[in-house]
């Protein structure tokens, strides 16, 4: 398998989904950001065009290819509305999960640009779905960051399947009622974290600070009261946990029952923070990128978006292969690929499909929404075949 091969997988995908809602030279534009991307792992367009030269894939010179790279950010069919959201909302449905966990969380780029995303929680790891951006260290001029997070909500909320239970979770900048009353009026469950001086009371109208709740470390306590005292009291679960080993203790509230399960459930909140890095750092190199303007920055999300999703798909793939294996019984410890992420394996997999030193097809789907993270999952493949195995010859 080649590069053009792979680019020619990755068409059809995007064809499959969006084909009749841009136009073909859009599509091919799109193509190529999206291989692009992930061929010079930088969202850069000089980068990207020097991948797509190293490729063979246009006998023009690398500067040619980088002002038709740029000419992308032009195009204004190459959107997430046109682009992302039929994708997404094509495997949401067809991944038929029981329950959707979605996190919301801000980053920036450098001092340049701030972009609250929404993620749709997957197997250890979050696919994007949404983002609103906008310049940094300014005033906001126009809506409000609560209205621009409602709208969010809004475009969100038709990219879900019906009859799912969705679930958000998020870290203190949330954890107020100007955010949890936008979850409440759209029907949907919410565990966020909260400041350790917010207000809480309980049945017995005795009124507290969170934190204090818990006097030390290896305490919990988990009740069903009332929060936010100065913005009116709301009904919420509460549930506080200080660690052993934190600092702090975690302070969550909530509009499902009372559990210590809400405490695993937040959790999977931190995935978001390993995409951020995936965007910045580890994958797509956003921060190292000179695009300032921002719909020109759109339209490079829209590619990093996609590329994310065609990397966890054939990390998917990979660990779908893995899964089906007979486990030997004699492995104690993680193995190699239990080490890495399903995007890292994804990624390293379209690497290697794309210099033709792999042959394989991608099989475009998601499977296993409900299933844990990927390092768990192996790990209880080979730990299952470990036990049963000593059983076996004791």
């Amino acid at each position: 398998m080649s590069a053009p091969t792979v680019v020619s997988q990755v068409r059809q995908w995007l064809r499959c989904h969006i084909g009749e809602k841009i136009d073909t030279s859009s599509l091919e534009r799109l193509t190529l950001l999206v291989v692009g991307i992930m061929r010079a792992e930088s969202a850069s367009p000089a980068r990207i065009a020097r991948a797509l030269d190293q490729l063979g894939l246009s006998e023009a010179k690398p500067a040619s290819i980088e002002r038709r790279i740029r000419r992308i950010e032009n195009d204004p069919e190459i959107n997430a509305a046109l682009c992302l959201h039929p994708t997404a909302r094509h495997h949401l449905l067809w991944g038929r999960p029981q329950q959707l966990l979605l996190v919301i969380d801000p980053t920036t780029q450098d001092d340049r640009v701030v972009m609250v995303s929404v993620g749709v929680w997957y197997r250890g790891r979050t696919l994007p779905l949404a983002w609103a951006i906008w310049p940094a260290n300014t005033p906001l001029t126009g809506d409000g960051f609560w209205t621009r997070v409602a709208a969010l909500l809004d475009l969100v909320a038709k990219l879900l399947p019906a009859g799912v239970q969705i679930i958000w979770l998020a870290d203190r900048a949330f954890g107020t009622p100007a955010f949890t009353d936008l979850l409440i009026a759209r029907g949907w469950y919410y565990v966020v974290r909260v400041q350790s001086h917010t207000r809480c009371r309980d049945r017995c109208s005795v009124e507290r600070a969170i934190g204090s709740m818990v006097q030390g470390r290896g305490r919990r306590v988990k009740l069903w009261g009332e929060v936010f005292k100065k913005r009116g009291w709301r009904e919420a679960s509460v549930v506080v946990y200080w660690g052993r080993h934190h600092k702090k203790p975690l302070c969550l509230v909530s509009n499902l029952p009372p559990s210590w399960w809400l405490i695993g459930l937040y959790r999977r909140r931190y995935p978001i923070e390993a995409t951020f890095r995936d965007y910045k750092s580890y994958g797509w190199h956003w921060e190292q990128g000179q695009v300032t303007d921002l719909a020109h920055l759109e339209r490079l999300l829209v590619g990093m978006a996609l590329a994310t999703w065609a990397a966890l798909m054939a990390g998917t793939q990979m660990a779908t292969e893995l899964l089906t294996q007979p486990a030997t019984g004699r492995r104690r410890t993680v193995p190699w690929e239990g080490k890495r992420s399903l995007f890292y394996l994804g990624l390293h997999r379209l690497q290697t499909m794309m210099t033709g030193t792999r042959l394989n097809h991608i099989h475009w789907r998601l499977t296993g929404w409900d299933a844990p993270n990927w390092q768990s999952e192996i790990y209880s493949h080979h730990a299952r075949a470990f036990v049963f195995a000593g059983r076996r010859h004791a």
